[in-house]
């Protein structure tokens, strides 16, 4: 995207910043400027006319403040900003994570992109053009999920109860509420988890917990009421580990034995820390301990491949749904 030059008449005393915002926008080490044209942007962009001794005692002062410049006196060439908030690098990848978040809007993605933009020279964001929002039918309608997380985090710091209305689609496409009645829950934290924003929390008098999609959210109350403390030794944020597909409960004891190809999703699914073994006849046997809830889910997406040996409840559970497949007679 082009840069809309137009004269800002500033203040002398404002010659650092703009010196600054010069740099930032119009150099890179592919792209040095040289005096004359650093002198030239200060005047066709806001109205300053300095002198040589100025850029360079402004260049002196950046340097000091902690920003990284490379000069004419040690590339031969010009001047530009080395360091920067950001690498080129970690805005590509920060940009992709937000193409591809189904929780936030279209709109709310192309504005938070053109901020990580900003971040680069008008040279560098010239590169960024392939890059395409990805299942953009997935993406959310809710506009509140900037806020709600502004507002969550604030009751989670302050430990208070909050209301909220929560939503689902119907059979036009549009999100609609679930019940008349607002959800009133114990927030403990939040947690990104099977591509999706989830609010960890229990309802109000329940100790079990749950998780709330973000994008399924609006009109959220912060209430005057403390949160429910939970009892014993119980830490909310130990329970999300391990969870599968986003479904909480208590840890159990799982073993599945699988075919190798499907390793990397079996590390992609359970982490590292479980134990795997090669067994005699080719396959890998996977042992660790987790809530079970989901793995039935998964057992199901990997049916061709993996074998869920424990928990047998949710071996019969598989059983079941395979006698019930639509796809056979």
């Amino acid at each position: 995207m082009e840069i809309k030059e137009e004269i800002i008449i500033l203040p002398e005393k404002a010659n650092i910043v703009c010196l600054l915002k010069i740099l930032s926008e119009y150099s890179d080490s592919n792209h040095p400027m040289t005096m004359s044209q650093i002198i030239g942007k200060m005047e066709t962009l806001y109205g300053m006319k300095p002198d040589r001794r100025t850029i360079i005692s402004g260049i002196d002062i950046l340097t000091r403040l902690g920003y990284e410049i490379s000069t004419y006196q040690e590339n031969k060439i010009g001047y530009y900003l080395i360091s920067r908030d950001f690498e080129p690098g970690e805005i590509y990848l920060l940009m992709d994570a937000v193409y591809s978040f189904p929780f936030i809007t279209e709109k709310q993605s192309f504005d938070l992109i053109r901020k990580l933009k900003n971040q680069l020279s008008i040279y560098e964001r010239k590169d960024l053009n392939y890059l395409n929002i990805v299942r953009d039918g997935r993406k959310t309608l809710n506009r509140q999920v900037f806020y709600l997380v502004e507002e969550l985090n604030r009751a989670i710091e302050e430990k208070l109860k909050v209301k909220f209305t929560y939503l689902k689609y119907n059979i036009e496409k549009e999100l609609v509420t679930r019940r008349k009645k607002k959800y009133t829950v114990n927030p403990y934290g939040m947690v990104y988890t099977n591509e999706n924003y989830y609010l960890l929390c229990s309802l109000a008098y329940q100790e079990n917990l749950s998780l709330y999609r973000l994008d399924r959210m609006k009109d959220l109350e912060i209430t005057n009421y403390k949160i429910d403390e939970i009892k014993d030794d119980r830490k909310p944020g130990e329970e999300i580990k391990g969870t599968v597909h986003a479904f909480l409960g208590q840890p159990e004891r799982i073993k599945i034995v699988c075919q190798t190809q499907i390793l990397d999703h079996l590390i992609d699914s359970f982490g590292r820390d479980i134990d795997i073994r090669g067994k005699e006849d080719g396959k890998l046997e996977a042992n660790f301990t987790a809530p079970a809830e989901g793995l039935v889910f998964w057992g199901l997406r990997y049916l061709p491949y993996a074998e869920i040996i424990e928990p047998v409840w949710v071996r019969e559970r598989i059983i079941e749904s395979i006698k019930k497949n639509k796809y056979i007679d």
